[in-house]
């Protein structure tokens, strides 16, 4: 089971450049810097850091694929709308 703290750095990992390149030169620092147990930041320096940068780009270019899509409720209201201009 992983600590609010472990998740919470995993998710600023993939989407925080900054906090990623700081992670990727130092990841035990990093991980016990954001409240991490030891085994914790143990298990996150033992991190492939290859595979960590290809699923932030991957969880990137998802966020850049649907920001300009509107969600469905919205389509169906721009529609409705139209019907009364």
């Amino acid at each position: 089971m992983s600590s609010p703290a472990l998740e919470t750095l995993l998710a600023r990992l993939y989407t925080d450049d900054a906090l990623r390149a700081a992670f990727l030169l130092d990841p035990h620092a990093q991980a016990l810097q954001h409240g991490l147990s030891p085994q914790e930041a143990e298990a996150m320096a033992a991190m492939d850091p290859i595979g960590l940068q290809m699923a932030a780009a991957s969880y990137r270019a998802k966020r850049a694929g649907r920001a300009g899509q509107t969600k469905p409720a919205q389509r169906w209201w721009r529609r409705l709308l139209q019907m009364w201009r």
